[in-house]
């Protein structure tokens, strides 16, 4: 498959394909306002369901996680790690084996879902506790984490816990010398528990600004240190509900886009008409805004974003070029992953996940989505 787009950095571009794996470039020219741009299929790593499935139902079967690739796709995403919320132990290993049942059945959710996110039960029970249901939240338990990464046949690349919980310093240690990135998230922690967790081998904030107390002290409070600290990188829900442009863009500045990683958090209501839903067994309304709370309206619960709106509305509110904004949902996602079949970037030798897309107004039009060199959204009438 050859195919020319621009590409951020080089220019026109000839990209050839062969099978899994980008083969060759070969730059033509300047870029050309006329022809779509291609760059890495973009990477989301907490998705906890989508377009009417949830990945944390009881209910889950393999057909729906299948049948769920096309809306992704379409989206522009080529690689996400499904998230599981707050559960009971039993229902985090039905949803597992569900999922990695699925990977056996589609060659093509196994590709698009490489990995998971476990997003919960180590979470604090207090005020950040946010659409988890303290009544299954546990302090870490490194025994019975096994366990469930053994149902998700070793697939969980990324735990969100509570740092100030007891135990969470050792099991911090032992998750990174095992592989798993360590995210904080839903913590009541104390700045100096979040250094000692950076300490230990935390690395991620999961969807900072979101999953803290509606009221915290101005000086010593669990965001000071997440923003302070450059070991951290930082997940950021770029939806218009979760964080505000001003917030944002403060956590750009302090972050710079290397250390920037957008997330979707959407939830199966995504593209569903606004109305009253379950999440796991939670009630949550959509409202007709396309925002996501507790039937109660206590706390948001997820979002309906899709990653080609999240890009563009992170270049809107941090006034960054889109080739810097793309950077948060693709590079830099695949980075931290750290997989041999997440792309990376346009280079040859990357895996061949490729989206093309054009530019409305600063809004992205998604054309093409390629996928282990197979076109699995869009026309593929026009490729030689």
């Amino acid at each position: 498959m050859e195919f020319t787009a621009n590409v951020v950095g080089k220019g026109l571009t000839r990209i050839e394909i062969r099978g899994e794996r980008i083969s060759s470039l070969q730059v033509l020219g300047s870029p050309d306002p006329g022809a779509a741009y291609a760059s890495p299929g973009f990477v989301d790593i907490q998705i906890n369901g989508f377009a009417g499935v949830d990945f944390s139902d009881p209910d889950l079967r393999p057909e729906a996680l299948i049948g769920v690739l096309a809306a992704l796709w379409k989206t522009g995403v080529t690689t996400v790690c499904p998230t599981l919320i707050t559960n009971t132990f039993e229902g985090f290993e039905n949803a597992f084996r569900v999922l990695e049942t699925a990977r056996r059945l589609d060659a093509q959710f196994a590709a698009t879902a490489p990995c998971y996110h476990l997003e919960g039960p180590y979470l604090s029970p207090g005020e950040s506790h946010g659409a988890h249901n303290p009544a299954w939240m546990r302090s870490p338990d490194w025994a019975g984490f096994c366990q469930l990464q053994q149902a998700a046949g070793g697939n969980i690349a990324i735990i969100t816990l509570a740092p100030e919980l007891p135990g969470a310093m050792e099991f911090i240690r032992r998750a990174r010398a095992s592989g798993v990135v360590v995210a904080l998230g839903h913590t009541d922690a104390a700045p100096e528990q979040i250094h000692e967790a950076v300490r230990a081998g935390a690395t991620l904030s999961t969807h900072l600004g979101n999953g803290n107390p509606q009221m915290i002290d101005r000086h010593r409070n669990t965001l000071w240190p997440q923003m302070a600290i450059d070991r951290l990188q930082a997940s950021l829900i770029c939806d218009g509900f979760h964080l505000p442009p001003d917030m944002v863009r403060v956590i750009f500045r302090a972050k710079g886009i290397e250390r920037c990683i957008l997330i979707t958090d959407a939830v199966h209501v995504a593209w569903l008409p606004p109305g009253r839903y379950t999440l796991a067994t939670l009630p949550i309304e959509l409202l007709s805004t396309g925002q996501v709370v507790t039937a109660n309206r206590r706390s948001m619960a997820g979002s309906t974003l899709s990653m080609d709106r999240a890009i563009s509305n992170f270049a809107q509110f941090t006034g960054a070029p889109l080739h810097v904004a793309l950077q948060a949902a693709t590079t830099r996602p695949a980075s931290l992953l750290s997989r041999s079949d997440v792309c990376r970037e346009i280079a040859e030798g990357q895996p061949s996940n490729v989206t093309l897309f054009r530019l409305d107004r600063e809004v992205l039009e998604i054309q093409r989505v390629i996928l282990g060199g197979d076109v699995v959204y869009g026309p593929s009438a026009d490729y030689s």
